[in-house]
This record gives C-alpha cells, structure tokens and sequence, in this order.
C-alpha cells in the first residue's frame, strides 16, 4: 500500500467554502463523505475534506483526505489519495492513486494548477500523472 500526493494551487477568486461544496458534491457521487472540518486561525481558513470509497477490482477501501487552505490571498489544496491495499502484500493496484485523480481533476476544472515547488520537496512521494 502507499500513498499518492497532489498540490494544487491559485489565487483567490472565489470563497473558499463555494469550492469545498463544489467539490464535496461532486466526488460524493463516486465516493461516501466522513468528514468535513473547518478552522480559522490568524486569517488563515483550513477545510479538512475526507472521503472513502470501494475499490471491486481489489476488494477495499480507499481514503482521499483533502486539506483546503486560504491564506494571504492564494488557495491551495493537499490531496492524499491513499488505503486501498489488500491480501498478503498489502497491493492496492492503483486505488490511491485512482481516487486522488478524481480530486485533482475536479480542482483543475475549478482553476486550480498544480504545485510542482512543492511536490518537489516531497521527494518520497508518488504523483500523479
């Protein structure tokens, strides 16, 4: 098993929780919501999204954490498609990976762009491609 990041970005065009309920309803049709949780702290607004879904062709579940950020007038988005293994070696063929493209491609339909700064710090990390 393993995790998939993707780090998006753009300047501020819209209020934040528009696009959090844009896209909470948008993969709710592929996926079951477990949580949404908001905090504001010095100007800075945090939305921590998450989502579960079942994958037949490996017979579990995957998670996509999703953590919204506003903060000095540019908004970003921490994907983290991970779970979905099963049997002896833990493989996930692919679930992860599956379910933090289906967030990214919804944030790129809302403007968003990818963060290659930042994905190049998290070295370990497996994009999304």
């Amino acid at each position: 098993m393993g995790a998939t990041t993707v780090k998006v970005k753009k300047l501020k065009s819209e209020e934040l929780k528009d696009i959090v309920t844009t896209v909470r309803k948008s993969l709710a049709i592929e996926a079951e919501v477990l949580g949404e949780h908001w905090r504001e702290c010095g100007g800075i607004k945090v939305c921590l999204l998450s989502f579960e879904k079942y994958y037949f062709r490996n017979g579990s579940y995957a998670n996509l954490s999703m953590m919204f950020m506003e903060a000095n007038g540019v908004q970003t988005v921490d994907c983290i498609g991970s779970g979905g293994g099963n049997g002896l070696l833990n493989l996930s063929w692919g679930a992860n990976r599956n379910f933090a493209r289906l967030g990214y491609e919804e944030l790129l339909k809302l403007g968003f762009e990818e963060d290659k700064e930042e994905l190049e710090k998290l070295s370990l990390v497996d994009p999304v491609e």
